[in-house]
């Protein structure tokens, strides 16, 4: 028993250190802790079979030898406690663990050297064993020597207890890795007790300390790596969201993932719809000899449409011998489904489902790039649509936006373009022959109709322009059918208007007019004429101050050109604030000389109750200039009162403590001249010149002109009648007790010059 214990022992070690010369050319992790590991239970097999094959009469070495044993013993469990926490990645935060662990092993070792001499670990006896008369040694254990024991078994048990954990708690594919280290260890701890309690001749436990050794370095850099990563590869590639089919040299498949059988029919057995779907592959690829091919394709399952990559893949050996080929399969639906989504968004306007402005740009420019045909580029608007919102919330105009989507894509089709360009703009690339005025003003009819908004009048204008060149850019064309609304903007007798080129004259001449405002204003080229104002007793009372832009290039302009124009700009105050200096400063200086019995009137203009604070400018006109603020009459048309009509009383009120006079301009053009005569405190008021146009009720017009005369008088308001041209009308109007008169009976607008030359001597 003791020879074979001895040869077992010493297979044992060449074995390990052939271990240790293999693990020694490995660059696995942890190799460098098993090679400890290794070494230590070589040093404890051998000093274990130096220790049975010392004889008898070398007592001392015996004893020396067995101490040996135990203390490398010690260095074992402690290497294997640092493999084992580096293993399972449970080492403990600091190193403080381990630095006492070593010095409790230092003090042990030492203990078992000291034995040699002091016996108080253990002592040995040499018997006789057997026939052959074998002598072995038999140990007696001391009281100390269980102290070394409860440290060896500590770190044993905490050695246990982390491989336990780490195997309770991996997945099973893992617990393979920690299973079989975990069985050698409580293996040898179950032998080692039994060799303790049967009090054995021999501790076998030596053994499997050996064997122990070589099953760490087995499953740690060996089996339990390549096992590992072959059942890891396999749980990758059956659970992987890529379908994936393998097929042998000859086309058989050998392998159909879990996410690959989703992509086949439910009827039929997988394995021959695979290679039936290699069949019809290599039958549309067989011009094709490329070693991956990839395309999209598209399939239907369960009703639904779905998108899926293929990728076909040949594998070779090194000398080129065909191994065979797989499939894999990319779901791309949820890709494709959200970029179609996300292209839908940049491309559509996402309340109305139309096309949005770039879109209807790319879309229209195909388009027209082949057509053969007459096409109109239609635009609509909704009148004031922002007072829908405010009025009565965006849903409500929301809904009536998404009606009027609804109603124009009834004309989609491939001929034409729709798109909601922003707000309520709404755009048609359209054939001209499709193009019906009638049914257009029908549809705007049904949406008027739809009680959306029953107590606010919609209005919509619709504005064409037909192509005369496809090349010319959408936004021109576009703006071109645009420029066709705003001259029909404000009219609620017509819906529909045509562009013609005199519209983009027209625009180029307002255009001309803003751009030279500035410098025109600056070089004085807007000029103050004068219309003479003359009493019922011929005396010159005053005159009108009217403007006249007279261009150094063009020569005399239209007030009926650049005024409408500034008026649309916003810009009328501009010059009427230019207009009112220059009758104070003209004003002034006929006060220097003497001529203060003439008053000169000046507009104010609807907007500027917008753009100025008209009591605080008039304040500073009257300080900036020296003149009596009498005889700057302010003309304010009955319209611009009406717009807010407590905020100008306000205003008239602030003039009037000024000490400036207003005079009602226009009297009798509005609706509502007489309701506002008995809120509004003015001093003159002046007639507006339809009363003296001809018309077919000569008689009713005579009479209203004449009562509008009496009623002013007795408000002690004088009155002016513009717009005289003939002797007749002058001999009625002083008739009726008109008090003052204006016009080209009298005289024409003039130059300042003209007018004090004829006036003011005489």
């Amino acid at each position: 028993m003791l020879w074979s214990l001895v040869i077992l022992l010493i297979l044992l070690i060449m074995v390990m250190v052939a271990c240790v010369v293999v693990s020694g050319k490995r660059d696995e992790q942890n190799c460098r802790q098993v090679v400890h590991l290794i070494w230590t239970a070589i040093i404890a097999a051998a000093c274990y079979t130096a220790f049975l094959l010392v004889p008898p009469d070398y007592y001392g070495l015996a004893v020396f030898m067995d101490g040996l044993y135990f203390l490398s013993t010690d260095w074992l469990v402690v290497n294997l406690l640092l493999f084992t926490t580096a293993y399972t990645g449970l080492e403990p935060p600091t190193k403080l663990p381990r630095y006492i662990i070593v010095l409790l092993a230092l003090a042990d070792s030492i203990s078992f050297v000291v034995n040699t001499f002091t016996r108080h670990m253990f002592e040995l006896e040499a018997e006789m064993m057997g026939m052959a008369g074998d002598c072995y040694w038999n140990v007696h254990f001391k009281q100390p020597h269980y102290i070394h024991r409860l440290f060896v078994y500590s770190i044993v048990l905490y050695s246990l207890l982390i491989l336990l954990y780490r195997f309770i708690k991996e997945p099973s594919i893992y617990k393979k890795k920690y299973g079989g280290i975990l069985v050698q260890t409580l293996a040898v701890v179950g032998l080692n007790i039994l060799c303790a309690v049967w009090d054995t001749k021999f501790d076998y436990s030596v053994v499997l300390y050996a064997f122990i050794a070589i099953a760490i370095c087995y499953f740690t850099l060996f089996a339990s790596p390549r096992e590992l990563l072959e059942k890891i590869y396999a749980t990758v590639i059956g659970d992987s969201v890529l379908g994936v089919i393998a097929y042998d040299k000859n086309g058989k498949c050998i392998g159909v993932n879990r996410s690959a059988g989703k992509f086949f029919p439910g009827d039929g057995e997988i394995h021959a719809l695979a290679e039936e779907y290699l069949s019809n592959w290599e039958m549309a690829h067989q011009d094709d000899y490329s070693t991956v091919i990839a395309e999209e394709q598209t399939i239907i399952r369960d009703n639904k449409k779905k998108y899926i990559y293929v990728t076909y893949q040949r594998f070779s050996d090194e000398k080129g011998r065909n191994l065979g080929c797989c499939f894999q399969f990319e779901n791309r639906t949820e890709i494709v489904k959200r970029f179609r989504e996300e292209q839908y968004r940049i491309t559509h306007d996402m309340l109305t489902g139309l096309l949005n402005r770039n879109a209807f740009e790319e879309a229209a420019e195909k388009l027209l790039a082949h057509v053969e045909e007459p096409y109109y580029m239609v635009c609509s608007n909704i009148k004031d649509f922002k007072l829908v919102n405010e009025l009565y919330g965006a849903e409500i105009g929301d809904k009536l936006l998404i009606a009027q989507a609804e109603m124009i894509n009834r004309a989609l089709d491939e001929s034409t373009v729709i798109a909601r360009i922003f707000a309520d703009k709404f755009c048609i690339l359209m054939p001209k022959r499709r193009f019906n005025e009638q049914e257009v003003l029908e549809q705007i009819e049904d949406l008027k109709n739809l009680n959306l908004v029953s107590s606010f009048k919609l209005h919509y204008y619709v504005g064409v322009y037909e192509i005369q060149d496809v090349k010319e850019p959408i936004w021109t064309m576009y703006d071109k059918a645009i420029m066709a609304i705003d001259t029909i903007r404000g009219n609620y007798e017509q819906s529909i208007c045509y562009y013609e080129d005199e519209l983009l004259e027209h625009i180029m001449k307002e255009k001309e007019v803003l751009g030279e405002l500035d410098r025109a204003m600056a070089e004085k080229q807007f000029c103050m004429f004068l219309q003479p104002q003359i009493s019922n007793d011929g005396a010159i009372v005053g005159a009108e101050a009217l403007v006249r832009w007279i261009h150094p290039e063009k020569g005399m302009i239209s007030p009926g050109i650049f005024i409408p124009t500034l008026e649309k700009a916003g810009l009328i105050h501009k010059l009427d604030l230019y207009m009112w200096e220059s009758a104070a400063q003209k004003l002034e200086e006929w006060k220097k000389l003497g001529r203060e019995n003439f008053s000169i009137s000046v507009n104010i203009s609807t907007k500027d109750f917008y753009y100025l604070d008209i009591c605080e400018t008039f304040r500073q006109i009257s300080e900036k200039y020296d003149f009596d603020v009498k005889k700057l009459k302010l003309e304010i048309t009955e319209s611009a009162l009406m717009e807010n009509v407590e905020e100008n009383m306000k205003t008239l009120d602030g003039l009037h403590a000024l000490g400036y006079d207003i005079e009602i301009d226009d009297f009798g053009s509005g609706y509502s001249s007489l309701g506002m005569l008995k809120d509004i405190h003015a001093d003159i008021l002046k007639i507006d010149m339809i009363f003296l146009q001809e018309t077919q009720n000569v008689k009713r017009s005579s009479t209203i002109l004449k009562n509008i005369i009496t009623m002013s008088k007795e408000l002690g308001m004088p009155v002016i009648t513009e717009g005289v041209e003939t002797k007749e009308q002058v001999e009625f109007l002083m008739k009726v007790g008109c008090d003052m008169f204006q016009g080209y009976y009298f005289a024409k607008p003039m130059k300042v010059e003209s007018f004090e030359e004829v006036y003011c001597r005489a």
